[in-house]
Formats: C-alpha cells, structure tokens, sequence
C-alpha cells in the first residue's frame, strides 16, 4: 500500500505499540484493545459496519463481537493485524475508496489515543497529509454537522474554508489545521487545539454539541 492513509496507519501503528492495551481513549468507554479490533473488524466484518448505526441491537452485537475479538487475539496481534492492512476481499482494499474515507478515521482514531493522556500537544505533519485531510474534510463535515444548529465555517489559515451550510443567523467560525478541525467535526471538541469566534452562546453550545454519524 502507498498513499497519505498508509503513512497515518504507519504513525498509528508506531503509537499503537508504545500504548497500554488497557489505556482509555477518547472514543466512548473502549479502552486502546478495543479501539484498534474496531479497526480491524471494521475491514473484515460486516457485523462491525452495522454497530455504526443507530440501532441498539446491532450495536451490541458489534460490541459483543469487539470484545470478543479482544479476549481472543493477544494486543501484539490485534495491532499486527491492523498494520497489515485490509485483506484482498475488503472494500478497504480498493485504494481510491481507502484513500477517500481512511484518512480522516484513522487520523481521529490516533488522537483518540493519543490525546487521552493529559497534556498530549498535536502532531507535526507533512503539509501534504494535512492538504489531504483538508480535502476529505470538505465532504465529511457538511455529513457530521449537518445536525448542529449553527452554521459553522471551518478555516485553515491561508488555505481556505468550509461552510457545514450556507444561511442562518447561528452561524460560528472554527480556525486551526486540518487534523485539529476534524476532531472537532467528529466530536472531539474539547481536545482539540482550535479557535473560535461567533456570539458566545453560539460558541458553547457548539462546543458541548455531541456530533455523530
């Protein structure tokens, strides 16, 4: 494999190594075991795919099926099987498909790691990575935000923005680099290292939001 989500699975994979397997992480209650069988069934298990959606039976079948792949493959195993990368018969295994999709959940997937720990300062990446998240950001956030009240524009100094929708009088501005605007796209507000600006109301109540899929 080659491509920007390749290199982010390798520096996921480098972090992945020197963590806990019982460390938390940002994403709900799973600790970094069950964060990375996620990642692996998520490329191998149609099962995982329906515990994306907001039907609480698949989910715990979803659940069931990650803690069960958790119990059953040592942590150094489960993180060799993510390294590897999706087998042959995956979807993932296209490479425009993994490359339009991947890099974002990866991304945000590695700062739910990484960030859990207290004072964790954001990563030093190539700007040709962060230009790749930047435009894979430019569908994601009108999904993710299309729930929000406000009317939020994403900016990347010197780079561009992103308007969730145009129209509204609850309209906030969210500053700062590509990564750090799609933990905040993604629910990840309160770790990530932005600006913003709007009426304070506005602001709060964006960012408290819970933002999902």
């Amino acid at each position: 494999m080659s491509g920007h989500v390749n290199d982010e699975r390798i520096d996921f994979v480098r972090t992945l190594h020197a963590t806990d397997p019982g460390a938390p992480t940002l994403c709900g209650d799973w600790n970094t075991a069950q964060l990375v069988a996620h990642l692996v069934l998520r490329e191998r298990s149609v099962t995982e795919l329906g515990g994306r959606l907001p039907v609480a039976a698949l989910q715990r079948h979803a659940q069931h099926a990650i803690d069960e792949y958790v119990a059953r493959f040592p942590y150094v195993q489960l993180v060799s099987r993510f390294e590897s990368g999706p087998p042959i018969y995956s979807p993932w295994a296209i490479p425009a498909l993994r490359e339009a999709v991947n890099l974002l959940e990866y991304a945000v997937h590695h700062e739910d790691v990484r960030r859990a720990v207290p004072g964790a300062a954001p990563r030093i990446l190539p700007v040709a990575r962060q230009q790749a998240a930047w435009s894979r950001l430019r569908v994601a956030a009108k999904l993710t935000l299309r729930q929000v009240p406000q009317s939020v524009t994403l900016v990347w100094p010197s780079h561009g923005e992103i308007v969730s929708r145009k129209g509204g009088a609850r309209a906030i501005t969210v500053t700062g680099d590509p990564i750090e605007l799609a933990l905040v796209t993604m629910g990840r507000q309160r770790v990530a290292q932005v600006t913003y600006d709007g009426p304070p109301d506005e602001v709060a109540s964006f960012a408290g939001a819970r933002i999902a899929l």
